[in-house]
């Protein structure tokens, strides 16, 4: 009788080894996975914010060149007024008015290069957040794929059911075996 019930032990201890084994490869292929896949996100989302922080850095500076130049240019339209208007012995009033023109075509000038920059900066700051809205769905995404494979695993009732079941399956197989 010590037989079949030894049998039953040996068979039941490999199914709940097994299982366990079973279990341990899961959860450890689900976390590699995971870190895997986070990793790689992680590389993509820097390289992304890295690319458009250098966008905006280059709008930047492209805007305080463009706005240098035009400081320039209007110093320049500022003298050639000066000039032309010493050359046609116009003062007072007439002065003052073409070089408030000058002064007020600089400023639209320069407002234009500021809004066509903060529109440029803007869609920098729109990448950006969708940037971080990309990381976050792929990380939502792998913890997902990582909670599916870890509920893959045999929980302890399964194991114990199992390793009754191959238990009374080496029980029966011993006992056969042996013409009992």
């Amino acid at each position: 009788m010590a037989g079949p019930i030894a049998a039953a032990a040996v068979g039941g201890a490999l199914s709940i080894l097994g299982g366990m084994s079973q279990n341990r490869q899961i959860t450890k292929q689900a976390n590699e996975n995971w870190n895997n896949t986070l990793t790689a996100l992680g590389i993509q989302r820097g390289v992304s914010e890295a690319s458009l922080l250098y966008q905006g850095d280059e709008i930047n500076r492209s805007i305080g060149a463009e706005l240098t130049a035009l400081i320039g240019e209007q110093r320049r339209a500022s003298a050639d007024t000066a000039t032309s208007t010493i050359e046609r012995e116009a003062y007072g009033n007439t002065a003052a008015r073409l070089q408030g023109q000058v002064d007020m075509q600089a400023a639209q000038m320069a407002d234009n290069i500021t809004q066509s920059g903060d529109a440029a900066l803007a869609q920098v700051q729109a990448n950006l957040t969708n940037t971080m809205y990309q990381y976050n769905n792929g990380v939502y995404s792998a913890s997902q794929q990582r909670a599916n494979a870890l509920n893959q695993r045999q929980g302890a009732f399964e194991m114990l059911a199992g390793a009754a079941s191959n238990g009374f399956s080496f029980a029966s197989g011993y006992k056969t075996m042996k013409g009992i």
